[in-house]
């Protein structure tokens, strides 16, 4: 499995086919309403002409009426025209403003669940960092996403700008052609210069973006933001102005690099400014010349090249850094649509099975289940080496569990009892070999997969919701009555959880909960328990390190009642407290990629091998 690089990235026609997809999906989120203002903006690009022509009569209506060759109804005419033209201009300016604010929470929010669908449905070694994905969705958030939310609106802007340009450029050509031609060059050297601090700028943000992300490592673990831990041990062993020295080492450094940058960037946009401003004074001296020499032209030809000199420079400007500016943002364009190129999981793919059925037409049950098949899990020859690595993490495992079975997975740190797990649930596809549950293939049907597996990780979930939803979250489907979860939740003894709260089920828990009611690591642990145990159509349950989190009881407690908690399902349990082996039927012994051991604990303790000396290991500590 590889990444793929964006299709269309670096060509022409590429460029073009990536920002039209662009202004495709903003134009779908914008919405009817949006679209409709944005129509109503292209006719506004001609206002600044129609109020400079309309000042310009008004100029000369008031030259003429000094003379007495005009009359004050008609200068109130041309007055109120330009009034109303000044408000249509307001009015339309307010609500663009007022439109583009929505749109960006649109777009926010697409982008967003965009990079958030993208996080859920990839191939799970891409979680892992396959292909440097963390690097990828980290610049997705951090610039791409927000990159190409700007230029979704820009798009538009610049196709306004173009219109206003057009309008602009007719209008100063009648007067001069020549007044055109110096505004449009001296526009190009901020357009170039623009151009090129948008390259610089995209060439260093990844590095820029490491950087800084190490200065904010630092500065959270001395204690800033909102995260306190480790500030215990800092404060014990006086770090603080250790951890802050380096902290604002790397800060300065970081800083310093952006501010070069930053200061090359202001020095040549000063400069452009500068010739700008010059060759507008130099254009505005020009026309009062003329005017002095041909009086017949009037004053409002003076009033026209002033008001449209400067609109006409301030547009070209803005569309020409426009355009450059989202020719060279198109690399995040890219960056951001690349992450639609790469390997979904299959599961994603494969529409939902409908759970085996009984006679009477009602879904098999996890104990019906596994009554009514005697295949069960089975590993043939299955090998496999984590993405962008040669070495085999599993080799040639083969093994058969039957349904109802209770098996351990034991062995030491690295000898491959994880991905065997990970490899059951589907979140990787053996190089070499096959797994079938039930008959199935997972890698041929991984929805059937999912849905046959429930599952305790070690790195459980702790989401800020209720109890109830936390714990009913596994199987939505299924009523969460108040009876059968109090219930299950004795089973595993974790009423006590639900009896501390005021509202019980219903009680928001959570760091940001509003009651400030968080649990406890353990707390968390034993809804996690819960939330695999209400899962009620999978046939197998899977508990890796179930009791990392709770104190001696608790664990004594779950497996005294590990029988009643997994009922008739197929179980496997991972964990490096050897004492769990006393409530499995058997156990699975790693070692280096392989199973070395495979019997119950009498067996195995007969044996004198691997396992007896993990245990006798681990028992020592407790005589």
């Amino acid at each position: 499995m590889k990444g793929k690089d964006h299709p269309n990235k670096g060509s022409e026609a590429g460029r073009l086919r990536t920002m039209g997809k662009a202004f495709c999906i903003g134009l779908r989120i914008k919405g009817p309403f949006s679209v409709c203002v944005s129509l109503l903006g292209f006719a506004a690009s001609f206002l600044p002409v129609w109020t400079a022509s309309c000042l310009r009569n008004l100029t000369d209506v008031l030259q003429a009426l000094t003379a007495a060759e005009s009359s004050a109804s008609e200068a109130l005419s041309v007055f109120g025209a330009l009034t109303g033209l000044y408000g249509a201009q307001l009015f339309i300016t307010n609500l663009q403003q007022y439109v583009n604010g929505m749109d960006e929470v649109k777009i926010e929010r697409y982008l967003k669940e965009a990079i958030l669908r993208c996080k859920c449905r990839v191939k799970y070694p891409y979680i892992e960092n396959y292909d440097d994905f963390q690097k990828k969705i980290a610049f997705a958030e951090e610039f791409a996403g927000r990159t190409m939310a700007g230029c979704i609106g820009r798009m538009t802007s610049i196709l306004q700008l173009l219109l206003a340009f057009f309008a602009a450029a007719a209008a100063l050509w009648e007067i001069s052609p020549l007044v055109v031609g110096i505004l449009l060059l001296t526009s190009v050297p901020a357009a170039v210069l623009a151009y090129r601090q948008q390259d610089e700028t995209f060439r260093y943000r990844a590095k820029w973006m490491e950087e800084g992300a190490m200065a904010i490592h630092y500065f959270q673990t001395i204690g800033g933001g909102h995260s306190l831990a480790g500030l215990q041990e800092i404060r014990h062993f006086g770090l603080f102005d250790y951890m802050k020295a380096r902290w604002r080492a790397i800060a300065d450094a970081y800083i310093g690099k952006k501010n070069r940058i930053m200061r090359k960037h202001v020095a040549y946009n000063t400069a452009a400014d500068f010739l700008r401003s010059a060759v507008y004074t130099v254009i505005l001296l020009a026309t009062a010349w003329e005017i002095y020499r041909d009086p017949a032209m009037g004053l409002g030809a003076f009033t026209l090249v002033f008001t449209l000199s400067s609109q006409l420079q301030s547009v070209t400007g803005e569309c020409l850094v426009g355009i450059m500016v989202l020719m060279q943002n198109v690399p995040y364009m890219q960056a951001f649509f690349a992450l639609e190129q790469l390997e979904r999981d299959p599961a994603w793919e494969t529409s939902p099975k409908t759970a085996p059925k009984i006679p009477g037409g009602k879904s098999a049950s996890p104990e019906e289940k596994n009554r009514g098949s005697d295949e069960g899990i089975i590993f043939e020859k299955v090998s496999f080496a984590y993405p962008g690595t040669e070495r085999e993490v599993l080799r040639e495992v083969s093994v058969s569990i039957k349904p109802g079975e209770k098996v351990a997975i034991v062995g030491e740190n690295g000898s491959g009892k994880s991905t065997f797990i990970s490899l059951l649930c589907g979140m990787f596809q053996p190089g070499e070999g096959r797994i079938l549950i039930d008959g199935v293939d997972t890698a041929k049907d991984p929805q059937k997969c999912r849905k046959d597996i429930s599952v305790v990780f070690q790195d459980f979930a702790r989401y800020e919701a209720t109890l109830r939803e936390n714990i009913t979250v596994s199987d939505r489907s299924r009523p969460a009555e108040d009876e059968e979860l109090m219930e299950l939740l004795r089973n595993i003894h974790a009423d006590d959880v639900v009896a501390q709260q005021p509202h019980g089920l219903d009680e928001t828990v959570g760091s940001f909960a509003d009651t400030a009611r968080d649990l406890s690591g353990g707390q968390w642990q034993k809804i996690s328990i819960a939330r695999a145990a209400w899962k009620k159509e999978a046939g197998i349950m899977v508990l890796d390190e179930p009791t990392s989190a709770l104190d001696p009881v608790a664990e004594a407690q779950l497996y005294r009642d590990f029988t009643r908690l997994t009922g008739n399902r197929t179980t496997l349990l991972i964990s490096h407290r050897l004492g769990i082996t006393a409530v499995v039927d058997r156990i699975l012994v790693f070692q280096e990629g392989k199973i070395v051991e495979d019997g119950s604990h009498r067996e195995l303790m007969e044996k004198n091998g691997l396992y007896a000396e993990m245990y006798q290991a681990q028992a020592q500590w407790y005589v």
